[in-house]
């Protein structure tokens, strides 16, 4: 059965979305870069758990939730549709990721913009650790099989996290920036020792000035504004990555969203 056969008759049409479609990663056209989001459903929503050490507060906030309620239902078909076929078709889940992938390329290039991909938009896979099979070679991830398209995600896996800081075997085109919960601290400290980026929440409106500097166990690390577009593989090592809290995680109290 073809590629696409297999995928149509899981009820899954296309994998990564169009770059315009997100608008928090669409705002990476400020820095030149073109970047192809792919949304799984998140959590255990699909039956299959994607977000290992998510929270509460997390799950209330996701990207998952946001966008045009009109196409709330849709938008969520489409997410468990490809996440079933993740787990029960890998290799060829893995195999058209790749040629998507590739074609994305194709289109950074005609607009003159770098390439860049976002593998969990509304998960967190350890994508660095899934073998791909792409012009008829196996790679042992993505990352290794487009070494010139840059990789990036968020993630709450601590593991993770620091082996993309220390770990020499690590994919050089794969950034991940680290998760504040609320409930990792003390882990948040160590990444952002480690010279690793912290993303964090806080109680700041649209339009209203983040902080410079903010408290994490005890210690006070410096801030950049990562509102301002979501290519994190250019930010500063060591930096408290800053977000406005919006949607559902305005009058978050489960710790998420952190005081001013």
């Amino acid at each position: 059965m073809k590629l696409k056969e297999r995928f149509t008759s899981l009820g899954v049409f296309s994998l990564l979305a169009k770059p315009l479609s997100n608008p928090k990663v669409a705002k990476n056209g400020k820095v030149g870069v073109l970047t192809a989001p792919l949304h799984l459903a998140p959590a255990s929503l699909s039956g299959f758990n994607v977000c290992a050490q998510s929270t509460v507060g997390c799950r209330a906030a996701c990207l998952h939730t946001a966008g045009n309620p009109a196409y709330m239902t849709g938008k969520t078909v489409a997410r468990i549709g490809r996440t079933k076929a993740y787990f029960n078709a890998r290799p060829a889940f893995m195999a058209a990721l790749a040629l998507d992938i590739a074609k994305h390329v194709r289109a950074a290039e005609r607009q003159g913009m770098a390439a860049a991909v976002r593998l969990n938009a509304t998960s967190d896979i350890a994508w660095e650790r899934v073998p791909v099979e792409y012009m008829g070679k196996t790679y042992p991830n993505l990352m290794t099989a487009f070494p010139d398209v840059s990789f990036y995600d968020y993630t709450k896996i601590t593991k993770r996290a620091i082996a993309s800081i220390s770990d020499p075997a690590w994919p050089a085109n794969y950034k991940l920036t680290y998760s504040a919960t609320g409930e990792n601290d003390e882990e948040c400290a160590d990444v952002l020792a480690r010279g690793g980026n912290v993303a964090a929440v806080f109680a700041v409106k649209r339009g209203h000035a983040l902080p410079l500097a903010a408290a994490i166990a005890g210690r006070s690390f410096p801030t950049l504004d990562g509102d301002e577009h979501d290519y994190r593989p250019i930010d500063l090592p060591g930096h408290i990555t800053a977000l406005r809290a919006k949607g559902k995680a305005i009058g978050d109290l489960s710790g998420f969203v952190r005081a001013v």
